[in-house]
């Protein structure tokens, strides 16, 4: 992926990207959701600080290597599950969902490649709080690896082109032009309640390198 290795983009400090929630996303929810998002994530960044410090650039390219080869791993997982899933990076951003899943939320397949929508863009925001919380408390314990919770998700949302653009080019500066796209139809549709499910991959050093989701509409 230009411009990043191992999830850190290279023009950010590695201890800070891992943990960065765009402008854009906190700007567009309540402050109070904005406290809640931020706090487990101030939680976090002190750990993440402590790892990343020590890695050296060859390790770098070996977690992100390691991402690939799990991202070809479920190519073949994805396309034999006919439950609604998908599959992020710690920072959110979505490279692979399934058919099912592009369905459940009436988005084209496209864009979820290459990190064009985060996950919590696709919730509605009391959700996407609770995803927040939920990540926070089990990132870094290595006695847990799955989460079973409930959320809403957006359907046929309209996402931010220029955040998305900026997404899958590991820039999120907040100094460009953000203007909403039109995703089939000018405004989006509705939510949909499901159950959710997310496990946590990590790497050989504990760090949450992909977070793979699974979706039930309930």
């Amino acid at each position: 992926m230009p411009g990043c290795r191992g999830g850190w983009t290279e023009s950010e400090p590695k201890c800070d990207d891992s943990l960065r929630v765009p402008s854009y996303t906190l700007n567009s929810v309540s402050q109070e959701s904005k406290q809640q998002i931020l706090q487990p994530l101030s939680v976090l960044r002190p750990k993440f600080r402590a790892v990343a410090q020590s890695l050296r650039d060859l390790d770098l390219v070996f977690i992100e290597e390691a991402f690939e080869r799990m991202l070809l791993d479920y190519d073949r997982v994805f396309s034999a599950m006919g439950v609604p899933a998908c599959l992020w990076r710690r920072t959110g951003e979505i490279y692979k969902g399934n058919r099912e899943f592009c369905e459940l939320v009436g988005l084209d397949g496209s864009m979820m490649r290459d990190g064009r929508v985060c996950i919590y863009e696709l919730m509605a925001e009391e959700s996407a709080v609770n995803y927040w919380e939920k990540y926070g408390h089990v990132a870094f314990d290595s006695m847990q690896k799955a989460v079973l919770t409930s959320c809403v998700l957006r359907y046929k949302p309209v996402i931010n082109s220029s955040a998305a653009n900026m997404q899958s080019k590991g820039n999120t500066s907040p100094s460009v032009k953000e203007e909403p796209v039109e995703l089939d139809g000018p405004t989006e549709e509705g939510f949909i309640n499901c159950c959710f499910s997310f496990t946590i991959r990590r790497d050989k050093w504990g760090i949450p390198s992909m977070i793979v989701g699974n979706f039930i509409a309930c």
